[in-house]
């Protein structure tokens, strides 16, 4: 019974992610870049002047994926390398002017999104979801 119960949680997280996915805003779709290249994105301007090796970790991926992945967002104009004017062997990544814009617009319709669902939920519950997702966030990371 633990098993279904466990596998029916799993498939509703799958589920609320596809959903989510779905529903990007169509300024982020028609520019053709991917979920992932969003999350890089988001580390990006949370961690403003970040380096490779930064993003290599957030993702826990080698050095030449997250190139690649930047490759991609800096094809596209979404991000520019910059020189660290303190050690010229450091490149920093920074999100360029439509990156920006574009990461604003997918962020406000996510959080629009977001703030829909979570209305269906009572106060308490939106409490008890949040507790136990940080527990479950933080016991993965030691998986």
């Amino acid at each position: 019974m633990v098993d279904e119960a466990n596998n029916q949680i799993l498939e509703a997280i799958f589920k609320l992610g596809r959903n989510f996915k779905g529903s990007m805003s169509d300024s982020f779709k028609h520019s053709h870049s991917t979920m992932l290249q969003c999350e890089a994105m988001l580390c990006i301007k949370k961690h403003k002047n970040t380096n490779m090796g930064d993003i290599a970790e957030h993702f826990s991926t080698t050095m030449p994926t997250a190139t690649a992945l930047i490759n991609k967002l800096i094809e596209a104009k979404l991000a520019k390398r910059e020189d660290d004017p303190n050690d010229r062997r450091v490149v920093r990544i920074n999100l360029t002017k439509s990156g920006e814009k574009l990461l604003d617009e997918a962020t406000k319709q996510r959080t629009e999104k977001m703030n829909k669902l979570l209305s269906y939920l009572p106060e308490q519950d939106k409490l008890n979801l949040l507790r136990i997702l940080n527990i479950l966030a933080q016991k993965s990371e030691t998986l």
